[in-house]
């Protein structure tokens, strides 16, 4: 009987998942460059494991806001690292983020295989001013080991994330237009009519 309520509920969280991932906006065609007056909002997204939350809901609840964590201070140290030229602002979970850019990153994993093998996978999208723009799907593999400690599982953590944010801070410089792409889009339109 256990069986049939643990495989209903994975249906029913499946189910809501896939819902979910159907109501994604899409990407708009307009190319979103990062404008260094402004300030990028960082909204960190992550989950649950769901096997976990059925049988050990605590447990998972607090696995996950670790690793939060554990994306939060690679994140600063990347930013700091980075000297992105613009203000970033990290939001805290159930923060809103201000008028300017978001740079949404969702965990799509960040967790401990079956086979011991800690994984991360991220994808981050770019929004502003109703244009979306997907920057990628990022991902790093380690092999487990035995940690002694939970400071040693925190650190593997967070040098397990840092690889996929490194891969993301590089595009995230791409977004910055160069003084010949600044001159061409505020360049006037040739044959508008104006003389």
């Amino acid at each position: 009987m256990k069986r049939q309520s643990t495989r209903r509920t994975l249906a029913s969280l499946l189910a809501l998942g896939l819902a979910a991932c159907a109501t994604v906006p899409q990407d708009t065609e307009q190319y979103i460059f990062l404008d260094e007056s402004e300030t990028l909002y960082v909204d960190f997204r992550n989950s649950a494991d769901p096997r976990l939350m059925i049988s050990m809901p605590e447990v998972a609840e607090n696995m996950r806001k670790l690793r939060r964590e554990d994306f939060r201070v690679a994140m600063a140290e990347l930013l700091e690292l980075y000297e992105l030229p613009i203000d970033v602002h990290l939001l805290s979970e159930f923060e809103e983020p201000g008028d300017g850019p978001v740079l949404v990153i969702t965990a799509l994993r960040f967790e401990q295989d079956n086979s011991g093998d800690l994984v991360a996978v991220i994808r981050a999208r770019l929004s502003q001013y109703g244009e979306l723009n997907t920057l990628g799907t990022y991902n790093e593999r380690k092999t487990g080991s035995v940690m002694i400690n939970d400071q040693q599982l925190d650190r593997a953590y967070r040098e397990l994330i840092n690889e996929p944010l490194r891969e993301l801070m590089d595009e995230l410089l791409d977004r910055f237009p160069t003084p010949e792409e600044r001159e061409r889009v505020n360049a006037p339109l040739i044959g508008s009519g104006a003389q």
